[in-house]
């Protein structure tokens, strides 16, 4: 999406609400948001509102820029990169409009680097945001310079788009950096990645298969769903909901590979619930993705076993769901080893 000559990347929609000034940035859109699973504990709607891992991107000559950005319910938390070389970090206060102020480093633009280790140019401008809030843009000062969107040479060559839970949107990781394990797993494989992981959700509900499908120009996608729906949808709902996914992803976009993770182990041994009766949901879960894939005959399809991807413990905050930063860093090179057979 294009808007005041910048790229929004893995922004859905820019909207406005008539109490507040700005543009909000979408990561999904309005549309969507506002037909989520509602109701007790499904946390749809906040999450698909959260600008984690959205992105702003430009090219100017102007070597000291003014943004204006603000955060909705937070206190937010941007990460600031010349291509791929991180620059600084910004807090966002709640409550105020904040002037960023960016500037070159003349040591990066008077270094040779080799172009071709490069996913992105170095003379782009890439404000990633991060943590747990809804960010508003409202607007930018290059002075009288000009300023235009990347274009696709400067650009990562492809693309993969990810949909899951917590787990997959970089939960732990995702409060202080953008290191989530699909960002790593991005980097490895230098592709840029749509990262649409819901956390505290992910039912997989019709209107997200339906935006899912319509995203073009995505080179794979990897799908982890279960998790969250283990004590909330019978196996059968999980199995409706998970066949229209893949039904529609494939019919849509029928040469793509799709990566799907089965239900992660941790969550078979979550102290307070009843693990008898979730683990056999879960069972029942991983028998719908299984049965799935083996039926279907497809070779575009690829199940992967979750423990391959997160082995053990030590790799696990305290609250025994999360991988820890350190986890986050070895599930991405555990995803590359296994993905990059398929895609490089």
């Amino acid at each position: 999406m294009i808007y005041d000559n910048i790229e929004f990347f893995n922004v859905e929609q820019l909207y406005e609400n008539k109490n507040i000034p700005g543009k909000i940035l979408g990561r999904y859109d309005l549309k969507t948001i506002n037909v989520l699973d509602n109701g007790g504990d499904k946390l749809g709607a906040y999450a698909a509102s959260y600008s984690n891992e959205c992105e702003m991107r430009f090219v100017t000559k102007k070597k000291s820029i003014k943004i204006f950005l603000s955060t909705l319910e937070a206190e937010g938390r941007i990460n600031v990169y010349n291509g791929d070389y991180y620059n600084s970090t910004y807090i966002l206060e709640q409550g105020k409009i904040n002037c960023i102020n960016l500037n070159v480093n003349d040591r990066l633009y008077n270094s040779k680097e080799e172009k071709k280790d490069r996913r992105f140019d170095k003379n782009v401008w890439r404000i990633v945001f991060i943590k747990r809030f809804t960010a508003i843009y409202h607007g930018i000062n290059v002075g009288n310079c000009k300023i235009r969107p990347p274009f696709k040479k400067e650009l990562p060559k492809k693309t993969f788009l990810v949909y899951g839970s917590s787990v997959t949107f970089g939960a732990i990781s995702g409060r202080e950096s953008d290191l989530s394990h699909m960002q790593i797993l991005a980097r490895k494989l230098k592709y840029q990645v749509i990262n649409k992981g819901m956390p505290g959700s992910c039912f997989g509900e019709k209107a997200i298969t339906d935006l899912i499908k319509n995203i073009n120009d995505v080179d794979f996608y990897i799908y982890e769903l279960g998790g969250n729906m283990r004590v909330r949808y019978t196996v059968d709902e999980f199995k409706e909901r998970f066949n229209y996914l893949l039904d529609e992803t494939i019919k849509h976009h029928p040469n793509r590979l799709i990566f799907i993770i089965d239900v992660y182990w941790q969550l078979r041994h979550i102290p307070s619930e009843n693990h008898e009766i979730v683990n056999k949901v879960i069972d029942g879960y991983n028998k719908v993705m299984y049965d799935y894939v083996n039926k279907s005959n497809n070779k575009n399809l690829i199940l992967i076993d979750n423990k391959k991807i997160l082995p053990d413990y030590s790799l696990m905050c305290a609250d025994m769901i999360h991988p820890s930063p350190y986890g986050s860093i070895i599930m991405g090179e555990n995803l590359n080893q296994i993905i990059s057979k398929y895609v490089l």
